[in-house]
């Protein structure tokens, strides 16, 4: 006699490899609408740390979670803005869009505020 063979269940390894990486992308994709966030912020059930514009990509964060909700990923580089928009760390403000002084330095990747100039004395130096 001779075996059938089933002819609508191919279990190749292929085949079994797609079929998993479907089911798993429509799960995450069905998680993250559960949860609405605003573009581009994602959820997080262990919300790591978010960072402001003018932060450092290496400024200090504790190895903990934070509650549940919509974060503002830095592995995408993005940033909170003083608004509490999440945009590209690109798009965060310099020293022109805040109408400071010409001799004022603002680094956006960093957390370095100098003032050149000892006159001007409402922008104080606090790096020291």
């Amino acid at each position: 006699m001779q075996s059938k063979k089933f002819c609508c269940l191919p279990m190749n390894p292929f085949f079994i490899f797609i079929t998993a990486f479907v089911v798993l992308f429509t799960y995450v994709d069905a998680d993250q609408r559960k949860h609405k966030c605003k573009r581009p912020e994602i959820w997080e059930d262990c919300g790591g740390c978010e960072l402001k514009c003018g932060q450092s990509d290496f400024a200090p964060c504790a190895l903990r979670c934070n509650p549940p909700g919509c974060y503002c990923s830095p592995f995408y580089g993005l940033r909170r803005d003083s608004s509490g928009k999440c945009i590209s760390k690109h798009q965060c403000p310099t020293r022109k869009h805040l109408n400071a002084p010409e001799d004022f330095i603002l680094e956006t990747d960093s957390v370095t505020y100098r003032n050149i100039s000892e006159d001007s004395m409402k922008f104080r130096n606090i790096t020291s």
